[in-house]
């Protein structure tokens, strides 16, 4: 059977898609990568409890969306930014701590993957150009560039000392690497580009956009077909039900 992958989606409250509307949105090209690797995609919002998505689900992506707020990081925004709304990003957190309770490994991609590195402690560059002084292209939101990066160490589909040419849109990336995660690629002017720790993967270009799809969601849809295990002790209580109660809901009965 098909591993299920769970997918986040942007949540728009400002008006972007349709004035007085709320949406969840997300590019096509997330779902198109899953299935070409092997995975049944499955479209996430904050509607569902994160627990109940995360028991659903094989593996989780974590998709691209705007900036994350600086206050998660200890710092204040400067510059301009559009800000990823709260109501995702929190909503996201929990379901990060979700699958830590039932084991889900985490495919980050650029903002999921800063996310992630936020979460467990580490920081941003809130401007790569301003805070980094980079050289290099790291497109916009709205249009990629395509820019090198290098393996440090062995990540998904890749081995050490592989160069590969990626699809990048973003202006914030990793600054202080979260504890018990590791630093796996650079692009050439020394941004983080690729971190692994706690069982979870982040990279922070659009690898459902480049070459790097088969490679990367190939090798992480395998691995959470292979990796499934039974969940650690949950100890989060859903409204007046213990999770205890919650489960034996969710299981069938003999």
């Amino acid at each position: 059977m098909q591993p299920v992958i769970g997918i986040t989606m942007c949540y728009d409250n400002n008006d972007l898609i349709n004035k007085g509307v709320e949406y969840n949105y997300v590019r096509r090209e997330y779902s198109e990568a899953v299935r070409a690797a092997g995975g049944q995609p499955l479209f996430l919002d904050p509607g569902i409890d994160p627990l109940v998505a995360a028991k659903l689900c094989d593996g989780v992506v974590i998709s691209g969306g705007e900036d994350i707020d600086p206050a998660l990081y200890g710092q204040t925004q400067h510059g301009s930014a559009d800000l990823e709304p709260r109501i995702r990003t929190d909503w996201e957190r929990e379901l990060i701590d979700a699958c830590d309770e039932w084991n889900r490994p985490i495919l980050g991609i650029c903002y999921g993957g800063q996310l992630l590195n936020v979460h467990y402690g580490g920081t941003l560059y809130q401007d790569v150009n301003d805070d980094l002084n980079s050289h290099v292209d790291h497109g916009t939101s709205k249009k990629a560039a395509m820019h090198q990066v290098t393996f440090e160490k062995n990540f998904l589909g890749f081995r050490q000392n592989d160069k590969v040419t990626v699809a990048a849109r973003h202006h914030q990336a990793v600054r202080d690497i979260a504890p018990d995660f590791q630093i796996v690629a650079r692009s050439d002017d020394g941004g983080v580009e690729a971190i692994m720790g706690r069982g979870h993967v982040g990279v922070q270009w659009h690898a459902e956009s480049d070459h790097t799809s088969g490679s990367i969601y190939g090798a992480f849809v395998t691995h959470c077909a292979e990796k499934v295990q039974p969940a650690k002790a949950v100890r989060r209580r859903i409204g007046s039900k213990t999770m205890a109660q919650f489960l034996a809901v969710l299981s069938p009965k003999k």
